[in-house]
């Protein structure tokens, strides 16, 4: 399987694609990270992803490793940063979806006991030739990502797993 670029939170400052999305969520910081650990729910909120498995026993952190479906491709995925209850990031380390590099960092603020905010950075380079459509991309993801956190806080507010568990 083709390996990734790995890269640390620098790449966040300095990937020919990157951004940012900012999401309050009526959840707690604790529930809103339980969910984010919760194979189940990211297929619920994250349209593309069919599947998600953790490699690694919980409790999760540095190293850990999971794999995600997006339809019959695989993708393995790298944490390279755990703060739990707070932030998260990872890279992708070999897969079969077209990318030179790809990285997200997931971070929780309070805003009260019982709602956060979701900072959502992103950053990724396409090889080859199709980093002709890196202007496009740039175009395309703030709103492909509005539209995820969206739905996770939708997610959130229908009565999750993670928000059952609170």
């Amino acid at each position: 399987m083709p390996t990734y670029k790995k890269v640390d939170l620098n790449y966040f400052d300095t990937a020919p694609v990157r951004g940012c999305v900012r999401q309050t969520i009526q959840a707690s910081v604790e529930a809103t990270f339980a969910c984010f650990e919760d194979p189940a729910a990211w297929p619920h909120w994250i349209d593309p992803i069919d599947k998600v498995v953790w490699n690694t026993p919980k409790p999760f952190g540095v190293g850990t490793t999971r794999d995600i479906y997006i339809g019959k491709k695989r993708v393995s995925e790298y944490f390279f940063h755990w703060e739990h209850n707070q932030r998260f990031a990872f890279y992708f380390k070999e897969g079969e979806v077209t990318m030179r590099g790809f990285a997200e960092d997931y971070q929780l603020k309070p805003i009260t006991p019982e709602s956060c905010e979701v900072i959502w950075r992103y950053a990724f380079e396409l090889p080859g030739f199709l980093r002709l459509l890196h202007p496009l991309v740039r175009l395309l993801m703030p709103g492909i990502g509005k539209k995820w956190f969206k739905q996770l806080a939708h997610y959130m507010q229908s009565g999750s797993p993670a928000m059952r568990r609170s």
